[in-house]
């Protein structure tokens, strides 16, 4: 099953109905620093003065880089959605539709399907952390040698982090050498 549904016969009835409908991609969606895999879910379709608002709900899987380390991960994530979807054709004169568009609306097309893609995209991407972590006891990289510290443990020493000021003190010692 697709991600695109006709809704010519909805945009027909009155203000108010609805159609409900499972989805399911088999197709990855492009989350900028990752991808959505396994995206399926329940959309609910009600036609309104404007036009189609759309509320669901989606899970899928996420593949993701670690923030701290750089491994991919994997990581389940679900999310709920209402989106708003506009006309461009009116479904009555076969004319360029006379529905005023929203800013944050997205197109119905030519041939009055609605194609939920770009809304289960920006929603999922939105469910993304800001800091993507395999796992909240990540070690990370050595800022010295670079080695995964999930991995290896290296020797190098560590800086003194407690004082904010610990790295400028660092580059005193370096500018009295070069004197």
């Amino acid at each position: 099953m697709s991600l695109q549904f006709n809704i010519s016969q909805l945009l027909k009835e009155d203000v108010g109905r609805t159609r409900i409908y499972d989805f399911h991609s088999d197709v990855p969606l492009d989350l900028e620093d990752g991808t959505a895999t396994d995206v399926h879910g329940t959309v609910k379709f009600t036609l309104t003065n404007f036009g189609i608002l759309a509320n669901g709900s989606a899970e899928a899987v996420l593949h993701l880089a670690c923030a701290r380390c750089l491994e991919p991960f994997e990581t389940p994530t679900s999310v709920r959605f209402e989106e708003e979807f506009r006309p461009t054709i009116d479904i009555a004169t076969g004319l360029a539709s006379t529905v005023p568009l929203g800013d944050t609306a997205f197109d119905i097309s030519e041939n009055h399907t609605i194609d939920l893609e770009e809304a289960l995209r920006q929603n999922l991407l939105l469910a993304v952390e800001i800091i993507p972590v395999c796992s909240v006891g990540c070690k990370g990289l050595c800022p010295s040698c670079g080695v995964n510290r999930n991995l290896k443990d290296c020797h190098c020493h560590e800086a003194d982090t407690s004082s904010p000021f610990a790295v400028l003190q660092g580059l005193l010692a370096e500018s009295e050498v070069e004197k």
